[in-house]
């Protein structure tokens, strides 16, 4: 087949592609790919039959022999499909024209169009997956390294975008594994939904497969690596559905922690920061910027899978028994949606290993706001002596008028005007005052937390494979128009 490969989609850009996804997961979608993922299938279908005495063993081990697209003429395959319009039939005539016809009399034999791309999309999503479970796997390691290193590293917390109360940079590291491991667990736990084979012929009765449909179906299932589903799923796209909502809300947590170090990189708080190097330019204009691009990529990825998680959805009404409607949507939306989640987690992954942690500038933005994100504290000491909504009123007023200074602890208005205050003078001296608001007295539980949920990450993490694994390499890889 003559390449043509357009490069008029994002993913298949020269320039711009792994912004969007990556090499590996561009390939499991190539069209050559995919082609011979259906005779696969077909080849599957073929041994299965033989298996339980529905076709002769010599024909079926043929088909297996014959069921490779470099036997086949793809630019026939190519121009029968512009003549039939049908997805399947131009492989199954080119494959036949290299099979002995002894054998090429029991190609596709009794399954319908359906059964076989819908498998072969189930061993597709198999192959994805693998791959978003190795670099999800991997957040998990790194989050976990990163919460149980900055544990202790008192910071500012932040409600409504302002500053509320101390916590700890491992506790907010925390939250954001937690939520990775019920990723991990969602996608683990629908595995055994999706993963499933589909051959009940023309109208999903099996009625030409003689009787023997079910078991046929569990020895064909069980050949592929695949369930046996109860029903046929013509119809049913709910697992698919499953899948990239799944997907979806991943992509959500990656864009959560992406959205979160983007914003605690401006420049007047200055905290965290995406890797940076010599070379990378923010603006054409403006030479002192350091954008957090690969932040805000994160972000735009996020967004483009939640859409396919719509479109997705559109999919669950069919008409009758079957529809081609939401099969050709699916071809769309799970594309779209593995490529672009596959790309989220390798731009994650590099945010992850390259953070920047400024200590210092989180340090000093503490310092300056010691006394004011320590008030809770200081009612609660105050509350055991006037009761609690007289203390939060009495504080209330003391850091509004601090507020109005436009100063924090570092110019020392509000210390001063705490110290100044009769009632607080009769609970605190000075040096105990200062004491009372030391952040690093405030931050409750956040390390206990911070262990337990590195503790729950390494529980999860042990047996499993610490070695990269990836997708069989393409057996077409020289010639493939995915590998330039």
């Amino acid at each position: 087949m003559t390449c043509r490969l357009s490069r008029s989609h994002i993913v298949d850009s020269r320039l711009f592609r792994a912004g969007y996804t990556t090499d590996e997961a561009r390939q499991v979608f190539c069209d050559l790919r995919r082609l011979q993922r259906w005779l696969d299938v077909e080849a599957a279908l073929a041994l299965s039959q033989a298996e339980i005495g529905a076709v002769p063993e010599t024909a079926a081990r043929t088909l297996a022999e014959t069921a490779r697209l470099d036997l086949l003429d793809l630019d026939r395959v190519e121009a029968d499909r512009k003549k039939t319009g049908h997805s399947l039939i131009p492989l199954l005539n080119a494959w036949q024209a290299v099979t002995p016809p002894e054998a090429a009399r029991y190609i596709h034999f009794g399954a319908t169009t359906q059964d076989i791309q819908d498998t072969a999309q189930s061993l597709e999503i198999a192959e994805i997956l693998t791959l978003v479970d190795r670099d999800a796997t991997a957040i998990i390691r790194r989050l976990a390294v990163l919460a149980a290193r900055h544990r202790d590293l008192v910071m500012i917390a932040r409600t409504h975008g302002q500053q509320a109360l101390p916590t700890t940079l491992g506790a907010k590291i925390a939250v954001w594994l937690d939520e990775m491991l019920r990723n991990g667990e969602r996608l683990r736990d629908c595995r055994k939904r999706i993963l499933v084979a589909q051959l009940f012929g023309g109208v999903g009765t099996m009625a030409a497969f003689d009787g023997r449909g079910i078991e046929l179906l569990e020895v064909f299932s069980r050949r592929l690596g695949l369930a046996a589903p109860g029903s046929c799923w013509h119809t049913s796209r709910d697992r698919t559905a499953e899948m990239i909502s799944a997907m979806a809300i991943l992509a959500g947590t990656l864009g959560k922690i992406a959205n979160e170090i983007a914003q605690l990189s401006r420049d007047e708080i200055g905290e965290l920061e995406e890797p940076f190097h010599m070379g990378k330019i923010g603006s054409t204009t403006m030479p002192h910027k350091r954008n957090p691009e690969l932040c805000e990529q994160v972000v735009v990825l996020a967004r483009l899978i939640r859409n396919n998680a719509a479109l997705s959805m559109e999919t669950l009404i069919s008409e009758h028994e079957r529809d081609y409607r939401a099969i050709r949507l699916e071809w769309v939306a799970i594309t779209d949606a593995s490529l672009y989640v596959c790309g989220a987690l390798s731009l994650t992954r590099t945010i992850l290993e390259n953070l920047i942690v400024h200590e210092d500038r989180i340090s000093r933005n503490v310092n300056h706001a010691a006394g004011l994100i320590a008030t809770e504290a200081l009612m609660f000491k105050l509350a055991d002596r006037m009761g609690k909504q007289a203390a939060h009123t009495l504080l209330y007023g003391i850091a509004m008028e601090a507020g109005r200074t436009g100063k924090r602890i570092s110019d020392r208005p509000l210390i001063d005007l705490l110290a100044a205050h009769p009632e607080i003078q009769s609970v605190f001296s000075l040096d105990e005052l200062e004491r009372a608001i030391d952040p690093a007295q405030h931050t409750g539980m956040a390390g206990a937390l911070t262990d337990q949920v590195v503790r729950e990450a390494e529980t999860r993490l042990t047996g499993r494979a610490h070695e990269e694994t990836g997708i069989a390499p393409c057996p077409l890889r020289n010639t493939c128009p995915c590998h330039d």
